[in-house]
């Protein structure tokens, strides 16, 4: 089944959100994150939103590959120039304000979240969120990268057991859900330093009360998930009841109970 959505709008999305944002529409592009930077060194202090209808090479954390075809998903990056963050917090809430999003047009889709940045449906990955912090001299701009699949039906080989799509439809209106995103995103922006969202990111964390090993660097740790704390970080129990804080990395492997 060919996949029909309509192009993606920079009028159209505009039209859907609540204040004004620079967006800069591609349809091509190697990476919205990498676009980002370079538009960066020359606009050090606009807040600018960069879409595409696909990405030649887009990626993930840790330079992983995200898989960016032609027109059936989202690939969008938002700049915001900035003196702080809270790298956890800033990850916990973009993925949870990009599921309460995209709810919005698929209000019977059960989505989840893992720990920390990927969208889960059926245990399978839809979407993943990168974010980046790049110095200039008046502090920093923040770089935050949104990809989700939408109605991708084909991947590659070693992508077909670990990723899936939101939807099996024909066509998803793309405008209307970056436009939802959007205003999601910068309504909680405001406040996200506070962590006011994390008992919602709890209750839709896939990762909690699951064993499982967190990979950072050549550091393994294993243990049973049980709490998101109030800084975005992982909370792990080991099997001799010592408590780790994980602030950085990624699970590697859940264990079934």
């Amino acid at each position: 089944m060919k996949m029909t959505n309509k192009p993606l709008s920079r009028s159209e999305i505009q039209a859907r959100l609540n204040t004004p944002i620079n967006i800069l529409k591609f349809d091509k592009i190697d990476s919205t994150n990498t676009f980002s930077k370079e538009y960066i060194a020359t606009h050090p202090n606009n807040t600018a939103v960069v879409i595409a209808e696909a990405q030649t090479n887009g990626y993930g954390r840790f330079q992983r590959d995200f898989y960016s075809p032609q027109s059936t998903g989202i690939y969008l990056s938002i700049i915001i120039p900035t003196d702080k963050i809270i790298p956890g917090l800033l990850t916990t809430m973009t993925g949870l304000t990009t599921v309460k999003a995209l709810k919005r047009s698929f209000p019977e889709v059960n989505l989840k979240l893992k720990w920390i940045n990927d969208i889960l449906l059926n245990s399978k990955k839809i979407g993943s969120i990168l974010a980046e912090n790049i110095p200039n001299d008046n502090g920093s701009n923040l770089i935050i990268g949104i990809g989700i699949n939408l109605n991708t039906i084909e991947f590659p080989d070693e992508l077909k057991s670990i990723a899936g799509s939101i939807s099996n439809n024909s066509t998803v209106d793309r405008n209307k859900i970056i436009a939802d995103i959007l205003n999601c995103f910068f309504e909680q922006f405001k406040t996200y330093q506070t962590g006011e969202f994390l008992p919602e990111y709890r209750r839709i964390c896939d990762t909690l009360t699951r064993t499982v090993r967190i990979t950072n660097g050549n550091q393994e740790t294993i243990g049973q998930a049980i709490d998101i704390a109030a800084d975005g970080s992982l909370v792990l129990l080991d099997n001799k009841k010592l408590r780790h804080i994980i602030n950085s990395g990624e699970v590697t492997k859940v264990y079934l109970e």
